[in-house]
Parts: structure tokens; sequence; C-alpha cells
């Protein structure tokens, strides 16, 4: 039985969340919520079409409609820049906030009208008449390959075609198993609760803009750049976001239309998402198709993979380097000799494929853990066995991954796989499973049991960046890098802090999402928050302490080797003597100090990481078949994850919850669908399944604890975990129902239907 290593106070508690009473009773601010006196609104105009030219926009009644006060053409932006920079060399075409002469996919934007109200400004964009000559719609990724270029000046829809890898030493492998398949990774939607939302507005000292977004610092660069101002004269403000899944991490063509609106009419004006406009337009996650061949023994050892995918990037770039994590992690948490991979990614008249949750791992996990159930369903050994005998055992970390770095592939930190598959085993009384599953197939019934191992990287961008400012009352001020989107971070970073300071939680408070305040940094995503800007709060903190302990010695003529912090107090080990806490501030901001010390009590701290993490994990589900319908029940699902030192479980375990959801929506419901003609269908959640809390089982969570080198507090990420295991696993599970039949997600009642009779989708 592993246990939480022994921390400070607080570091290992289920603190409750301190962000909960504002959001329950409605008094947090979102972006929406803000009103400035004098406010425009804006509404954007979209093409109906997914591919045509535009032969010209008549604006004539949108601009004399009622509270209209400006209407933003084309022509009016044309010259403004956005992310990234065009790259011929990479087939990366250039990106504008409105089309300049050609719609690439449905909701294109092509005007904007910006008025009183959003009423009125919506009637007016629903006024704009476009002229549009239609052409011919490339949809599916395949044969995007070889259809004419959508992009002007290209002479290929391949934007990237990237191998690695000795072919003919794979195909000179000798084995006794042989297999090839392929896995579908459909196009999925982020989906968070709140749609994004920007308000900008152009003061006397430069651009400020409120907006939705995973990184401030970032988005204050970006608009800086673009717009040739110094970072200094733009200020980017992020209250409470409501999810974000990676949705909102880098700036879109509505951030610079309102940007450009509030320049035009120099009133404040706002922009807030639809659903459906996200549905259209958003960066859309997954959307890859893995062709894989493997080569093991009759005891179930693979000695080779190769994996050739093809992207649907979609018709822009949304963060196209994240594509080349997917063969990186290509061999999962197994020791396999040979590796090789090619990858495509190839534009299609669809929307942009982004980050979503996870970017990257899942895409790979899914698709070496169908791998795994082949090779177990070939040799006739239990799935868990198979595993088990692949892993990589932990005498061999740290590990070169995917074929070793010369492959693209990573070198994981600290890792015991097969520990975690044995707590899973004995959590879910996997032997009773299986005697189960034998009884139910004995009465003509199909009940399936799926495993899922996972493992990922965390950590991304090295270095982490916070400020402690303590006040004279004793209370504390954090100011960190990185924001949260409904994680916690108000309550974990205050936990860590307290923990090194010896103070109450409730004094520590987290200040972010300002970039007028907040020290510069990459802000949330990857998981990346706790290894880095978390333990960057921590070294801060401990910075701070230090000081503090010098300031209470001298208080009480002691030496500061002989000081401790705790309970609010600084007192002389094995004594009673001490000072209060809030005695310490005073004196720190009053002068009252050993003679070379400055007054204060503040530290800023830029701390670079030993480098990457990466948790791991099992994943078990059971999942019932209606033979009749083929209506799948997912009856059960249990977690077992590694993500380090853990600084609050409750918030862990709601990270964990809220991914295997999204998991099991991406396994059973999820997917982005376009029509023939390119249009498309999923534009509401009428029609785009997620799943509700009504639609899944208790989540069972069991843990192991195996701490990384990499940070002081020793935690790898948490927040991807529960979307990259649970999906393999519910996939795999309905396959062992169907006998080993493959299956591709969403896994829906019509597609195991025609499975079991044996007829094609």
């Amino acid at each position: 039985m592993t246990t939480q290593p022994s921390l400070p106070s607080f570091i290992g508690a289920p603190v409750q969340r301190r962000e909960d009473p504002a959001l329950v009773a409605g008094r947090a601010t979102f972006v929406d919520d803000l009103s400035p006196a004098g406010v425009l609104h804006l509404a954007v105009v979209r093409s109906a079409l997914p591919h045509a030219r535009v032969l010209s926009v008549d604006t004539t009644v949108a601009e004399g409609m009622p509270g209209v006060w400006a209407v933003i053409r084309p022509e009016d932006v044309a010259e403004m820049r956005m992310p990234p920079k065009p790259n011929p060399s990479r087939n990366v075409p250039p990106r504008r906030p409105l089309v300049q002469g050609l719609i690439l996919m449905p909701g294109d934007p092509v005007a904007a009208v910006v008025a009183e109200t959003a009423a009125q400004a919506r009637d007016a964009a629903d006024a704009v008449y476009l002229d549009l000559d239609p052409l011919p719609v490339v949809g599916d990724v395949e044969e995007a390959v070889d259809a004419p270029p959508i992009h002007s000046g290209q002479t290929s829809n391949v934007a990237y075609d990237r191998s690695k890898g000795d072919r003919a030493a794979f195909e000179a492998l000798s084995g006794e198993i042989r297999l090839s398949g392929t896995v579908e990774h459909p196009r999925l939607v982020p989906t968070p609760m709140e749609p994004r939302a920007t308000l900008a507005e152009w003061r006397e000292g430069g651009l400020m803009v409120n907006m939705t977004s995973q990184g401030p610092q970032l988005m204050q660069e970006q608009f800086a750049t673009d717009l040739g101002l110094p970072q200094s004269d733009v200020r980017v403000v992020t209250p409470f976001v409501g999810g974000a899944f990676g949705s909102k991490f880098d700036p879109a063509e509505e951030d610079y239309l309102t940007i450009h609106a509030a320049r035009v009419t120099g009133r404040p004006v706002k922009w807030t998402e639809t659903r459906t406009e996200h549905m259209l337009t958003i960066g859309h996650g997954r959307a890859q198709r893995h062709r894989w061949e493997v080569v093991a023994d009759a005891e179930s050892r693979v000695k080779g993979l190769w994996i050739d995918s093809l992207i649907d990037l979609g018709c822009r770039h949304r963060w196209y380097s994240f594509m080349e994590l997917t063969p990186r992690m290509g061999t999962g948490n197994y020791d396999i000799g040979m590796y090789g991979w090619r990858m495509r990614g190839v534009w299609t008249n669809r929307a942009p494929r982004g980050i979503y949750r996870g970017a990257g791992r899942p895409e790979a996990t899914l698709t070496i853990e169908r791998v795994m159930d082949e090779v177990a369903r070939a040799t006739g050994l239990d799935p868990a066995e198979v595993r088990r005998r692949n892993f990589v055992p932990p005498d061999r970390f740290p590990y070169p991954s995917s074929g070793g770095v010369a492959l693209g592939g990573y070198v994981y930190d600290t890792g015991e796989y097969e520990r975690a598959l044995d707590t899973l085993l004995e959590l879910a009384d996997y032997d009773a499973l299986r005697r189960r599953q034998g009884e139910v197939r004995a009465e003509g019934g199909l009940l399936g049991i799926g495993i899922g191992a996972y493992v990922e990287v965390c950590g991304f961008e090295d270095w982490g960046a916070a400020r402690v400012q303590v006040h004279p009352d004793g209370s504390v001020s954090v100011f960190v890098e990185t924001l949260d989107q409904g994680q916690g971070h108000r309550t974990s970073f205050a936990q860590i802090v307290a923990s090194a300071l010896g103070v109450d939680v409730g004094v520590v408070r987290i200040e972010q999402g300002d970039t007028a305040t907040a020290p510069y940094g990459w802000g949330t995503s990857g998981s990346r928050s706790i290894a880095q800007g978390g333990s960057a709060s921590h070294a801060a903190a401990l910075k701070v302490a230090e000081k503090a302990k010098r300031i209470a010695a001298h208080l009480l003529e002691a030496s500061a080797d002989d000081v401790v912090l705790a309970d609010g107090r600084a007192t002389v080990v094995g004594t009673d003597v001490g000072v209060t806490w809030q005695e310490v501030a005073h004196a720190a901001l009053n002068g009252d100090l050993p003679p070379e010390m400055t007054p204060g009590l503040d530290e800023e701290v830029h701390l670079r990481s030993g480098g990457l993490n990466y948790p791991f994990g099992v994943h078990l589900a059971v999942v019932s078949i209606d033979p009749e319908t083929g209506s799948p029940t997912l009856e059960s699902l249990w977690a077992v994850d590694d993500a380090g030192v853990i600084v609050n479980p409750m918030l862990a375990d709601g990270q964990r919850h809220g991914g295997m959801a999204q998991g099991v929506g991406q396994a059973l419901w999820e997917r982005v669908v376009y029509d023939d003609d390119g249009n498309l269908v999923t534009a509401t959640l009428m029609d785009y399944l997620i799943p509700t809390s009504v639609s899944l089982p208790p989540f069972r969570l069991g843990s192991t604890i195996t701490p990384t080198p990499t940070n002081p507090l020793g935690a790898k990420g948490i927040g991807e975990a529960g979307t990259i295991g649970s999906t393999p696993a519910v996939v795999n599970a309905i396959s062992d129902a169907l006998d080993g039949v493959a299956v591709q997600p969403p896994v829906t009642p019509e597609s195991i239907w025609r499975a079991m009779r044996g007829s094609s989708m």
C-alpha cells in the first residue's frame, strides 16, 4: 500500500474549494457580466457555405439599421496580423480576422456589425448580403490528400508530412503475430459551460482586453506584437472562466475583430460567442485516423509497432505543433523494441483542429491500447497479462520512450505501471468480473471488460513564476502566472503557500489573470499548473519564510536556525517562546529588522523545473449490450491514477471525474458530423451529444504515488488523466463484449447493431 509522503500541513489535505461560495451564489464575475458605460456589441456575419469565393459583401441595409455604429468589412482588416506567421515551407497560410475572398469552412467570418445592443447587432448582421460562388468541398481527410488544394498558392492539401523509424527493418522483424488495423479518432468539440467572450477598450494608457483565456500573458504578448504596441500598453484581464479544455488558449478572429471595433468606434466593444458559433468555429479536437501494424511473439511480447497517421487540420492553423505529441507518445507504457511512424496533417473545409483536453495523448493511448487488446486476442492471453508482460519495468527509469529521443520520443521520469495495474485489479475484483462475464455469456448475454493503460506528458514550458507578498496584518497575496478555469487553483495554491509559511490557508489569497500584476508565464495548459506554477509559488514562499525566520529571530534574540513557523507563529524550537505571524509581518514592514535587511516580506521567483513529468494509470470499464438493439450500458468504471504527490485529493478527484466523463463521451456519444455538402450537422447540443450526470455510473477511484524528481513538490499533472484512460477502457470493453469485433468511437447503438449483424455503417 502506498501512502502520501510526509509533507507540511495543508499539502495532501482535502481543503474545501474557496471558489465555490461565489460561484454557487452567483457572485462570480465572468466576462459577459462586464458592461462598462457606453459598451457596444459585436456580431459576426458568417458564411453558410463551407467553400466559396466571395463575389461581394453588401452592407448597405445593415449600415442604416437602428443602433448600428460600424460595419467591418474584409478590406478593413486585410492588413491586421494574426498568429501564426505565414510559413510557406510548412504550408502555413496567412490568417486574417475576416476572410479575404475565399471561404474555407461553414461559419467562416466574412463581416462584423457593431451596435448599441446585442440584438441590434445580430439583426443588422442578418441583413448583410453575401454574394458567394460555391466551390467543391474537401471533407474526408483521406480524399483531401489528393484533392485540389483549398488554399490559394499551395500545391497540395498536405500541410505536414513527417516520418521517423526504419521501415525496412520493421518489415524484416520476425514474430508469430503480425496484425494491422485502423483506429478512428472522431472530431470533438470542447463545449465548456461558458462560451468565449471578449471585451475590448482603448484607454489613455493603451489597450484593455477582458477575455476568457487560459494564458493572459500570452494574449498580451500576441496582441502587442500583432498591433505594433509595447506590451506595457496592453493589459489583458481574465476573471472567472467556466471551463476551457484547451479551446481558450490562443487568440481567435473574434478577439481581433472586437479590438478593431473598439478602436474604430472609440467605445468599449463586447463579443459573446453563441453555442452554435462555438460548435462551428472553435478549434475541434482529435480528428485523426491511425493505421497501425504490430509484430509480437507467441508470448505477447511486442517486438515492433508502426503507425501511419492522417490528421484532419481543418482549414486553418491552430496549434499546429501539438500534432507531434501523438507519435512521440506512441508506445505508451510499453517497452517496445522497434517503433516507427508517419504523420501527415491535411487541410480540409472544416473547422480548425485545435487543442482539446489531452491534446495528442488520448489519440496515442487509444491506438496503442486497441493494439494491446488485439495482441491479447491473437495470443489467447488475458488483456491484463499482456499489458503486464509489456510494461516498462520500474528499474528502467528514466526511460527513453517511442524508440528514444532520436525518433522523437520522450524520457519518462518515473513509473511503476505494474503496481498501478495490480491496484486496479484488486480494486475492481477483476477475477470476479471475469467469472461474472462467463456466467452472462453462458446465458446468451453480452458483457465486456475493457482495460486502458496510459502514460502522458505534462509540465510544458519547464519553468513557472510566482510572487508572494505579505501585508502588515499578516495576510498573504500570491500572484501567479497560471490561471484556473475550474480546477481550484485559488485553493490548492493557497495550501502550498500556507504550508511553507506556517499560516492558516484562510489568510492566503491567490491573484491571477491580470497581466498588470501577474508575473510573465505561459498560463494553464497541459496540466502544468501545480508542477510549474505551484512549485514557483512554493519556492517564493520558502524565500519569504526564511526572511520571516530571520526577522523573528531578531525579535526573539535567538538564532534563525532555531525558529520554526507553524500555526501562525514563529517559535523557538523546543520552547513556547515566540511571536505571532502578524508581529513578524508588522516588523518586516515597519523596519524592526536586523541591520543588514531591507524592509518588506515579498519575493518573486521564476523557477526552472527539471523537465517534463509523466503521470500514468490504468482504467477498467464494464459494459453490457442489449442484444436486440445494440444499446451499450456502461455499468462500472474504475481508475487508478498516479500523479505523484497530490496537493488536494478532493480537487484531484474532481479533475478525474470530469476527465473520465469527457473520455466516456468520446467513447459513446461525441462526434462532429458534416454532411456530404460540407454543412455542420451537429451545430447544437441537441445534435452533438455530451454526457450528463444521469448517463454515467459512479466512478470508483484508487491511486498510487510515484513522485517525480522534476519539481520540488514531486507533483505530476492530473487534469487530463481521466480523459486519456477512460476512452480505451470503454471501447475495449465494447469490443470484448462483441467477442473482439473492431469498433470505432463513438460506439453508438447503431454501429453495434450493425457489427453484431456483420454489416458496415
